[in-house]
């Protein structure tokens, strides 16, 4: 959970634990993940697990700051909240950090090529046969 000062003023509030309650009842108090991925395997109505944790879909810290009211209507849209079980959760962050990680890496190796193109006359990109990129 985030340490962000502003998202925990939003979970501490009535609302959230109002939203909360609600998006329970819509999951009928079960993993929403579990029961997609069950159904998805061919288990008729899915895994049936309990559900406990709300989670953001789009994280509400993503919001951008210079739209006011981005960050609450990021955290109260019940569109944008799924019921998950811990273990779900756990590995709904984990792809999550995963993908983000994967992400920051890729945009170093563009910013680094960059640069060169941009200051050694001599930097000329290589194709990568592994992956098809610049290198």
């Amino acid at each position: 959970m985030s340490r962000d000062p502003r998202y925990q003023k939003l979970l501490n509030s009535k609302r959230w634990h109002e939203v909360k309650a609600y998006v329970k009842r819509r999951a009928g108090g079960l993993c929403e993940r579990c029961r997609r991925e069950g159904i998805e395997a061919g288990v008729p109505g899915g895994f049936l697990t309990p559900g406990v944790d709300c989670h953001h879909i789009i994280p509400v810290e993503s919001a951008n700051p210079d739209i006011p009211g981005e960050m609450e209507r990021l955290a109260y849209d019940v569109n944008n909240i799924e019921l998950l079980c811990v273990a779900c959760h756990i590995k709904t962050h984990e792809e999550l950090r995963s993908h983000y990680a994967e992400t920051v890496k890729e945009r170093k190796e563009m910013k680094r090529r960059g640069f060169l193109q941009r200051n050694d006359p001599n930097y000329k990109p290589i194709n990568d046969n592994n992956n098809g990129k610049n290198v």
